[in-house]
């Protein structure tokens, strides 16, 4: 367990009833009026390391305001695919605590017109996390 520092995104986003913008945006601080609201919470050990693969913070505000889906990539799911590697081929392949470093180069060198899927986790899974 590691006692490092790290560092956070938190987005919220959600509705709240109101005659104007002016009004909505003073409800929206005011804790005692009813909204329905979600929070993102985004956890990194690294900062700077983008948690939606090369979207500015605008455009990633632009995207939660409009309800755009975004997809989120996380170490578990580098421990599901490893999970189902390793059960077909009958042994652990995988180290676990690479899983982390994988994910991140995986964002860091994530192309907007190939994206990212299921092949690329293996890849960056057989890269990065394969035991010796």
């Amino acid at each position: 367990m590691s006692n490092g520092k790290f560092h956070f995104v938190k987005y919220e986003f959600g509705s709240v009833e109101a005659e104007n913008g002016k009004e909505a945006s003073a409800f929206i601080v005011n804790p005692f009026i009813p909204k329905e609201s979600q929070v993102l919470v985004l956890v990194s050990q690294n900062i700077g390391t983008p948690v939606f693969p090369n979207l500015e913070h605008q455009e990633i505000i632009e995207r939660i305001s409009n309800l755009e889906t975004a997809v989120i990539w996380k170490e578990e799911h580098f421990e599901q695919k490893a999970k189902e590697l390793e059960d077909i081929a009958g042994h652990v392949l995988f180290e676990r605590k690479n899983f982390l470093k994988a994910l991140y180069e995986m964002i860091r060198n994530h192309n907007r017109e190939e994206g990212i899927n299921w092949d690329t986790v293996s890849y960056y899974l057989h890269e990065f996390c394969k035991k010796e």
